[in-house]
């Protein structure tokens, strides 16, 4: 692992986090070097900022991991050693890996998801010189479901993806509970070189981000997410945003009760028919299937009441943040408030983790038991619901419940202190702070 750290002047103990793996899998062109180039010529636009005298507000550490491909093992092993200073310090871990043509993908923490938004609305995508928002927003509408077809014109802002593993991400997302993104460009090159041989210099200027266009793109993007989150006078969070998804991710949970539900009925009334039996063709004799549990009721009121809860949590969060931006706060404010803002995500996290898993702490985002690196959302009570284990999908309603309560309390504190401290502050002079 290689690590640099550039100190913050004025917030030093918050840290804003950048990484790309350098470990290839055979020759690893595209994964991960594409990837790994933007990181460093990221690096190097800031080494040239700091030469000529400017310093960051915050501290900014970019890291350059080895061993992912076998198993995460160089962030994850640095992340577990250094656990301690990672929950009270970081604000944010921005993840990339291999990086081609095409559209922009992000999946990440939903608090970032309008600072994702207004970065990529100022990205020129190469191929286009539309804005990299502009392409995402129709690339949505030409590949995406129904529902995000929809959401690509009705929403102010495209909705970011939940991450489940898969890259270095996963040992600060979904063990330390510190606000990730994964992002890259993508979907133009077809290659079918993912881990083999063919992954190589070759290739990807043959037939991949031929001219580096898109390479250049990721160090734009990346290296002002890692500017605006090193210097905002308050750190750009948004919980209404991670309101409204939870309230997505909650009617999918109970959609998917109902779904049981009505699967319980029709294989009832199949059997009652002894359909198996009259449809089975006799030279390939079956077993009927067994009959199955008709899901219980399941308390979900906790988890609506605490819905609520955060709904004006975050809501009042946004009204302190917008009247703040018109005054000038004292540093010393914006060094306390930021570093408690800093702490918002770990609020979503369970120190007893996941059924069966207790290092996924998160309890908003994991990895599915049986899906690999894909991501299952209120995974705790949605495993136990599609494994038809309703006690124990009770059980993980009430904590997934209790942290979303969490959540919400401490964001309607911070809301508090942040507008007495604007009732105190005359107008900045400016205007506007920086958001």
């Amino acid at each position: 692992d290689v690590i640099a750290t550039m100190r913050g002047e004025q917030e030093p103990d918050v840290w804003v986090l950048r990484a790309n793996h350098h470990d290839g899998w055979v020759n690893g062109a595209e994964d991960p070097i594409s990837g790994q180039v933007a990181l460093l010529e990221e690096a190097r636009a800031l080494g040239e900022l700091a030469r000529t005298g400017w310093k960051p507000k915050r501290t900014i550490m970019y890291m350059s991991w080895d061993g992912e491909e076998p198993m995460l093992l160089g962030s994850t092993e640095w992340a577990e050693e250094h656990a301690a200073e990672l929950r009270k310090h970081a604000a944010i871990y921005i993840n990339s890996d291999g990086n081609d043509r095409g559209y922009l993908s992000v999946a990440g923490s939903h608090s970032l998801e309008p600072l994702v938004n207004q970065v990529a609305r100022t990205i020129e995508d190469p191929e286009t010189k539309a804005s990299a928002w502009k392409r995402w927003q129709a690339s949505g509408l030409i590949f995406g479901t129904p529902q995000e077809r929809k959401e690509a014109t009705s929403r102010s802002d495209l909705r970011i993806g939940a991450l489940g593993s898969g890259s270095d991400f996963s040992a600060f997302l979904d063990h330390l509970g510190i606000a990730s993104l994964d992002i890259s460009y993508g979907g133009e090159d077809h290659g079918g070189i993912y881990h083999s041989i063919y992954d190589d210099f070759y290739w990807y200027t043959h037939f991949g981000d031929t001219t580096f266009a898109y390479g250049r793109a990721m160090a734009q993007t990346n290296g002002t997410l890692v500017l605006r989150m090193a210097q905002a006078d308050l750190l750009p969070y948004d919980f209404a945003s991670l309101a409204d998804t939870l309230h997505v991710y909650t009617n999918e949970l109970k959609g998917l009760l109902e779904t049981r539900r009505s699967e319980a009925a029709a294989r009832k009334t199949e059997l009652e028919f002894n359909a198996y039996a009259l449809t089975a063709d006799p030279r390939h004799p079956m077993i009927a299937p067994s009959a199955l549990e008709t899901p219980p009721f399941l308390n979900f009121a906790p988890l609506d009441n605490a819905l609520t809860a955060l709904d004006s949590a975050a809501a009042h969060f946004t009204k302190a943040r917008t009247a703040s931006s018109n005054n000038a706060l004292a540093a010393d404010t914006l060094k306390t408030i930021n570093e408690e803002l800093v702490q918002s995500e770990r609020k979503l996290t369970s120190p007893q983790g996941l059924p069966r898993r207790p290092w996924m702490q998160h309890l908003i985002y994991a990895p599915g038991w049986y899906t690999g690196y894909s991501a299952k959302t209120l995974p705790g009570p949605r495993e136990a619901i599609e494994e038809r284990s309703y006690a124990e999908a009770d059980g993980q309603i009430a904590l997934v419940a209790h942290a979303i309560e969490d959540e919400a309390s401490y964001v309607e504190r911070v809301a508090t202190e942040l507008e007495a401290a604007t009732s105190k502050s005359g107008p900045s002079s400016s205007g506007a702070a920086s958001q």
